[in-house]
């Protein structure tokens, strides 16, 4: 009798352990996306909030004329605008390890997730217990670049955008998973309007049409 009640008590702990391994596979499969979906959309707000801060910082020491020269002719006109690449590989390296530096500090940080939100409960949205990721840099996809752009800004002004290109890549770390997530930012550094002809130097260095100088040197 005894050695018949301890099977069935194996057979139910055995049962109940089966149960609970199905509903865990069933929640963690279920909502793990969507977990996932929610601490990206934070991870990317906060490393986007990192590299701004960064850029804003080193962006604040320079003028346009740090990184782009101009040569005129009799009449005042602007036939060369030539960017002054050795500044701007100084400006590169400088910033990437102010970004670096940011991000090194978002290391300790985790993403919190309220369950509410999980399951899309928008009355008790805020609410509840909260899951967490922990964010962890990996570091640059590619160095960061300075990149140019040209916009009409009226007749004969054109507008010159210097702006800098970053992509770094997040580890988003949970129990039992985790992803990678690629951040890509396009921050301003600094911009001037042109008065009068730009140089043809500009025109036709990309597919697409008109491009900037920085993005065709060398």
């Amino acid at each position: 009798m005894l050695s018949f009640l301890n099977n069935n008590k194996w057979k139910v702990l055995i049962i109940i352990a089966l149960f609970l391994l199905v509903v865990f596979l069933i929640f963690h499969n279920t909502f793990t996306p969507l977990f996932f979906s929610l601490a990206e959309a934070e991870a990317v707000r906060i490393a986007n909030q990192a590299i701004n801060e960064a850029v804003e910082q080193e962006a604040e020491r320079i003028n346009y004329e740090d990184l782009m020269r101009y040569v005129l002719n009799d009449q005042g006109d602007i036939i060369l605008m030539q960017p002054n690449m050795r500044y701007i590989n100084s400006f590169s390296s400088r910033i990437s390890l102010e970004i670096q530096k940011k991000l090194t500090k978002i290391t300790k940080m985790t993403v919190p997730i309220p369950l509410s939100s999980i399951f899309g409960i928008q009355l008790l949205a805020g609410f509840g217990p909260d899951f967490h990721a922990r964010i962890v840099p990996v570091g640059f996809t590619r160095p960061p670049a300075l990149k140019d752009s040209l916009l009409s800004a009226g007749i004969n002004q054109t507008r010159h955008k210097i702006y800098l290109e970053v992509t770094v890549q997040l580890k988003l770390i949970v129990p039992f998973s985790r992803r990678v997530v690629e951040v890509k930012a396009d921050v301003p550094v600094t911009e001037v309007t042109i008065l009068g002809r730009v140089p043809n130097v500009y025109i036709g260095l990309e597919s697409d049409g008109i491009s900037g100088i920085l993005n065709g040197s060398k």
